[in-house]
């Protein structure tokens, strides 16, 4: 393959890659459905561009630090994220709440398409065969592919890492530098590759005496909020980063978090990079590999490059894997690393026709997840039943730290119905239960829209012994209830021919009476097809884009 040949199929897997992290952008029609995401857009909606370089600098008074606004004194987001969407919406007009937060997703995919060129610069230097496999793996990953749609730093963090590492790998580090101090720009958990920086310095000490300058000064130019002068950390920055650290700790009722107790440390972890992250197939193919071949990995200086990649991947999931919230999200800056371990695993053998078999699984896959962003989300299906079928008389009840229903639809009020929200997160006490048994007596529905609370409340009785006893009684429906209707979108694909919806895979509803089964046959589905289930995955998998809306209706 000649050199514009290869230029020419490397540029077309990148845009391959965009269009694919692009598919069905606006995958929630405009109802802001991710809190993380929510958050941010709020945030870049009200800043404003400052007047001048000196008043971009100025922690105190510039109108693009979003500490000088009383609704954002908690932020904790890396800034370069924030200020490139802004200053980019505000060149194409697109800076309402409903245009920025899609500007803010194209660029997240934008930049997770980035890494299609880096990784293939970074195969040249370690393979002479299959430098394309990194970058076309990477292309169909679905955790990768997820993320993107996002208007969120992770993918930026993960772009950055991974050209850190390449610049590194090609001796460029003074643009290494730049780099990394950008990856700390968009979130500073960037410091965990740290170490392996330090491996790539090490025997080139000398380096260093530029090399931590010139990352400090981009950090400094693109986070500058976190300083209140030239050298002196913003306090209120500090204050931040320790309020978010002790949400992670089991002892802080936090209520997002109660989904990590009881969780076993790195199983749960590879438990979704495997089955969810990355693919069951390829993860079996790359395990099997691991094996088989794990001696041929292990000499460093034939395999430097490998050795350092293979070092990043177990750093960030001992340490990640180990801590008491371990998000999916988190992990994503291994997933380039992985898929050149895995490539240089398959060049070290002939490539049996059972490979690309696998190849193939995994893509569909992938296929199958992206078919989510081809409806509409769950919550507006459920809304546009709801309003349909249910009389704005009724009474209505949602639970308290998830998004209620109905949402705002054009045409449709959601205060029209009268209702209330469960706090059922708040720990176990009679004064709540004496609420909430009056709110759901006066209850004609409830809502339970993701499952974010029953499928984990119950797994701890013994911090919610009286909630884990609704939940159960709800399901087995031995409370005043019985399920009405159910709206998911779950990875699949739909075959309009067929006569009914076939979920494949566990579910974890919390019955006692009943078992939950591998396999079920729905009729009553909007969109029939076959769909595989991943009610087991971490929850922030599915409770964003595809969430399981559950609607109750009294007997």
């Amino acid at each position: 393959m000649n050199h514009l040949k290869e230029k020419l199929f490397l540029f077309s897997i990148f845009v391959l890659a965009l269009l694919l992290r692009t598919y069905g952008l606006n995958w929630d029609q405009n109802q802001h459905l991710h809190p993380d995401e929510r958050f941010l857009t709020m945030v870049s909606t009200t800043i404003k561009l400052p007047s001048s370089i000196s008043q971009y600098f100025d922690t105190t008074s510039s109108p693009l630090n979003p500490y000088n606004y009383k609704d954002y004194q908690f932020f904790v987001y890396g800034t370069f994220p924030l200020f490139l969407t802004k200053i980019i919406a505000e060149i194409l007009h697109l800076s309402d709440y409903n245009s920025i937060v899609l500007v803010g997703r194209f660029l997240s995919a934008l930049f997770d398409s980035f890494n299609i060129i880096t990784l293939y610069f970074l195969s040249k230097l370690i393979f002479k065969k299959l430098l394309y496999l990194p970058s076309i793996l990477y292309t169909f990953c679905v955790l990768p592919l997820q993320l993107s749609h996002f208007f969120a730093v992770d993918t930026y963090l993960t772009f950055f890492i991974l050209l850190t590492f390449t610049l590194l790998s090609y001796n460029l580090f003074v643009l290494a530098a730049i780099v990394f101090g950008l990856g700390l720009a968009c979130k500073i958990s960037a410091i965990y590759f740290v170490p392996i920086i330090g491996l790539f310095l090490i025997k080139k000490f000398k380096k260093i005496v530029y090399f931590l300058p010139i990352v400090f000064i981009t950090f400094r130019i693109f986070q500058p909020y976190a300083f209140i002068s030239l050298f002196k950390i913003n306090p209120l920055f500090i204050s931040n980063l320790k309020t978010l650290e002790s949400f992670s700790s089991p002892s802080v009722w936090f209520p997002p978090a109660v989904q990590w107790l009881n969780r076993i440390p790195l199983l749960y972890s590879l438990q979704n990079i495997v089955i969810w992250g990355l693919g069951l197939p390829i993860s079996l193919l790359l395990f099997f590999l691991l094996i088989t071949k794990f001696k041929s990995i292990c000499n460093i200086k034939k395999n430097y490059f490998v050795v350092l990649s293979l070092a990043w991947i177990l750093l960030l999931y001992f340490y990640q894997g180990s801590q008491f919230s371990h998000n999916m999200r988190y992990f994503l800056p291994i997933y380039p690393f992985i898929f050149i371990i895995l490539t240089y695993l398959l060049s070290l053998i002939k490539l049996p026709k059972i490979v690309f078999i696998i190849f193939f699984l995994n893509f569909i896959w992938s296929l199958s997840f992206l078919s989510i962003y081809s409806k509409p989300h769950s919550r507006v299906q459920a809304s546009q039943w709801i309003y349909q079928n249910i009389s704005s008389e009724s009474s209505i009840t949602n639970e308290y730290w998830d998004d209620p229903l109905p949402l705002s639809l054009i045409g449709h009020n959601p205060n029209q119905y009268r209702g209330a929200m469960l706090s059922l997160y708040d720990p176990d006490t009679p004064s709540k239960w004496q609420v909430i048994n009056q709110q759901i007596n006066q209850a004609d529905y409830l809502f339970l829209t993701s499952n974010r609370l029953w499928a984990s409340i119950p797994r701890v009785p013994q911090k919610y012994p009286q909630t884990s006893i609704f939940y159960n009684n709800l399901f087995d429906e031995n409370l005043n209830f019985s399920r009405l209707n159910r709206f998911v979108s779950y990875p699949g694909f739909n075959l309009s021919f067929l006569s009914a919806c076939y979920y494949l895979g566990p579910s974890n509803y919390p019955y006692k009476q009943k078992n939950n089964t591998w396999f079920e046959i729905d009729k009553n589905c909007n969109y029939k097809g076959i769909y595989f289930r991943d009610d087991l995955a971490e929850e922030s998998f599915t409770v964003y884009d595809h969430p399981q809306v559950l609607i109750f209706k009294k007997k």
